[in-house]
């Protein structure tokens, strides 16, 4: 399914049971100059607007709270994959 504009440049960081977490640019509207990196979420084909798949964009406090999590459990598991993804995540967001 076609993704929405205003996501560029994505990566899928994490799926579980058919929620999918990506980082990437969002741009709203295409009207910031490139966008600000950001924290998404949908469900499958879970938001759409107009037929077009439409991730929600994760508030930064929410987004630090989700991927520490994530990285807590890649360690507790020993999932060297996730962990890796999760600490690319991390460093993506906050430079």
């Amino acid at each position: 399914m076609k993704m929405i504009s205003y996501w560029k440049h994505i990566e899928v960081i994490h799926e579980d049971d058919g929620l999918v977490l990506i980082v990437g640019w969002y741009d709203h509207k295409n009207e910031n100059d490139g966008g600000e990196k950001s924290l998404g979420v949908h469900w499958g084909t879970y938001p759409q607007s107009r037929g077009v798949l439409s991730p929600c964009v994760i508030p930064a406090v929410t987004s630090n709270a989700i991927l520490s999590g994530l990285l807590h459990k890649a360690v507790v598991d020993n999932n060297i994959v996730l962990r890796e993804k999760i600490i690319n995540a991390i460093d993506f967001l906050k430079h």
